[in-house]
């Protein structure tokens, strides 16, 4: 089953006003150049499968936008060997968090061919800044298509749907203790046909994603990702 790697910053501070790129710096501490994060994901036994680390190159305000260009590295958890790694640009726009979906659904080695041509269109995901339990939240979704000249070797479609803010707890990763929201939502994509599956998100503000459980059709857990490092 594909797994998503989702390490956002899901800040629900409230704010009166709007905010500038300043205050959104405040509100999450991975906005600062050198942050690093780290997930590791286990298979559905509980044994580590691969580490992704996420490192802040670099923080730029575009007006009183705020954006954070980040490098993930994907590598195995037996032996460290990495094994691909890919960009992605975070966004801050008063308070409110867009994330590209390639940051969800990465595309590993894909561009590695010089005579493939990669294409990736879709919108951001979206976090409101003021998040309540019981709410819902934006769709999104993501296109790529591979092609070598006039051939096309792939096109697939990525949906996140019918997420919405199912309650507060309290997750204890080896990172830390964090209180946390939990988001709960479906993911559609197409492999052989259109596939569903179910995920839960546990995430802290200013910190990120804590915790995340995909499960499979029959309800069973099928991969999990825990927050094990995070510096500033």
């Amino acid at each position: 089953m594909l797994r998503l790697t989702i390490f956002l910053t899901l800040g629900s501070l409230l704010f009166a006003r709007p905010l500038s790129a300043q205050n959104c710096s405040e509100m999450f501490d991975f906005f600062r150049e050198g942050a690093l994060i780290e997930y590791t994901h286990y298979d559905k036994k509980g044994k580590p499968e691969t580490i992704s680390t996420h490192r802040i190159k670099r923080v730029e305000s575009s007006r009183d936008t705020l954006i954070a260009h980040s490098d993930i590295t994907v590598s195995r958890a037996k032996d460290g060997k990495e094994t691909y790694s890919y960009s992605v640009p975070i966004k801050c726009h008063e308070g409110v968090l867009f994330m590209s979906m390639r940051g969800l659904v990465p595309t590993g080695d894909m561009g590695q061919n010089p005579d493939v041509q990669v294409e990736i269109s879709g919108g951001d995901l979206t976090f409101p800044k003021n998040l309540k339990v019981g709410q819902t939240l934006p769709d999104s979704e993501m296109e790529i298509a591979m092609r070598m000249g006039s051939m096309q070797l792939m096109k697939n479609r990525y949906v996140i749907k019918d997420r919405k803010v199912e309650g507060e707890e309290t997750i204890t990763t080896p990172a830390g203790t964090y209180k946390c929201h939990k988001i709960s939502y479906n993911f559609e994509y197409q492999l052989l046909g259109t596939r569903t599956s179910r995920s839960e998100v546990w995430y802290a503000p200013s910190v990120g994603t804590v915790r995340s459980i995909s499960y499979d059709g029959k309800g069973k857990e099928d991969s999990r990702m825990e927050l094990t490092k995070f510096s500033r």
